[in-house]
């Protein structure tokens, strides 16, 4: 039996084949599924729950950094595999198996009993509506702006990305956006990033906290808030209504896009509704998320144009040096409008064919689940 302690209210990917799959285990398992927006009852769940099963499955939606203390600057606290650690080590007799919204998080877990099947980001939430998208491939090729950049919670990459883009003048050739605080705002850059810089980084300290200084001042942004759903009637994470009216004039005005995912320094790494909007939206990808995420969406089957847009940010660990290799190894086709129009038109039936592929993810990722979990339950039966 599987216990339901909480759902996104726009999860109808996951759920879907979980619960057969959790009803078709033989033996004696204790199945739990949950969702981390709600971080009080995760963390309480992973802190106080006995369970008495030689096999434990946990599903869990969305990031696990967001269990512990969260504020609208700092990424995390606590990591919530320190919470799967302590749960295991309570449980030395069980062998559990994490279900995770997050690549990698086998990086991060320390106990030998804990076993990790990632089941895809949140862009195989609202499944039903994203096969149905329609991409951006009416450009305007008379737009003045190359790319878009959007940010919404602020996070330290959010921050050192904005900072970096107008310290060196990029908001000239593009638009981005920028959720401000309704309460208050960073003061002091380095007050709100954990990050330290190298004495190699003192041209580009320079340039990030030049740009942090223009963040207060700066009329130009495309200025999001926090009710961009209820603005078009929805009650809750519409990705779909947000596309179709909100950011489908953005795309079709740009040609690359800037992605500040969820995730980024953290080992672990989350793909959301922010990198699916981009390969609808039919843009170059430049993804700051996760070291490798790019390789991840090459075995996924996307073309991540690897001829146009250079990609070889995506190893570094130092989060500084990623986040400018990313701008720097890219700046023609951000700040030449003209060569990113013809880059485009070059390759206008390679997004076609990208919207195919993100139309069956879904399935992509839930054939790899139940592979690692029967594979899984192969060895556990040695």
């Amino acid at each position: 039996m599987m216990y339901v302690i909480s759902r996104p209210p726009t999860d109808d990917c996951t759920y879907h084949w979980f619960n057969p799959l959790m009803d078709s285990v033989g033996g004696d398992v204790e199945s739990y599924y949950m969702w981390s927006g709600y971080p009080l009852i995760v963390d309480r769940f992973f802190q106080n729950a006995n369970c008495d099963s030689p096999l434990i499955v946990v599903g869990i939606k969305d990031l696990v950094d967001l269990w512990m203390s969260f504020n609208w600057w700092h990424e995390t606290q606590t990591s919530g595999a320190a919470s799967i650690d302590g749960f295991a080590r309570r449980h030395p007799n069980s062998n559990i198996v994490i279900f995770t919204s997050v690549e990698n998080l086998d990086h991060e877990i320390q106990q030998p009993n804990v076993h990790v099947v990632p089941w895809g980001g949140d862009w195989v939430n609202q499944q039903t509506g994203y096969t149905t998208l329609d991409p951006v491939l009416d450009k305007n090729l008379n737009s003045k702006r190359s790319f878009i950049c959007l940010n919404r919670h602020i996070r330290p990459h959010r921050l050192i990305t904005l900072s970096y883009l107008l310290g060196g003048g990029y908001q000239d050739h593009g638009v981005i956006s920028y959720l401000k605080n309704p309460r208050s705002n960073p003061d002091v850059l380095l007050d709100n990033v954990s990050w330290e810089f190298g004495l190699e980084h003192d041209s580009i300290r320079t340039q990030i906290l030049n740009g942090f200084d223009q963040i207060k001042t700066y009329k130009e942004f495309d200025n999001d808030d926090y009710h961009i759903y209820e603005r078009y009637g929805a009650k809750q994470n519409d990705n779909i209504g947000n596309f179709n009216n909100r950011l489908r004039p953005m795309y079709r005005n740009s040609f690359v896009e800037i992605v500040t995912e969820s995730t980024f320094a953290e080992p672990s790494f989350a793909v959301t509704e922010k990198t699916a909007h981009s390969f609808f939206g039919c843009n170059f990808p430049i993804i700051l998320g996760g070291c490798g995420i790019i390789s991840h969406l090459r075995e996924l089957g996307l073309d991540v144009f690897d001829d146009v847009v250079d990609h070889s940010y995506d190893q570094i660990v130092n989060p500084f040096d990623r986040i400018v290799q990313a701008i720097e190894s890219n700046r023609r086709l951000l700040v030449d409008t003209d060569h990113a129009k013809q880059s485009w038109i070059q390759c206008q039936s390679r997004f076609e064919s990208n919207v195919t592929v993100m139309r069956n993810i879904y399935s992509w990722y839930e054939h790899r689940a139940k592979t690692k979990f029967d594979q899984i339950l192969t060895r556990l039966s040695r």
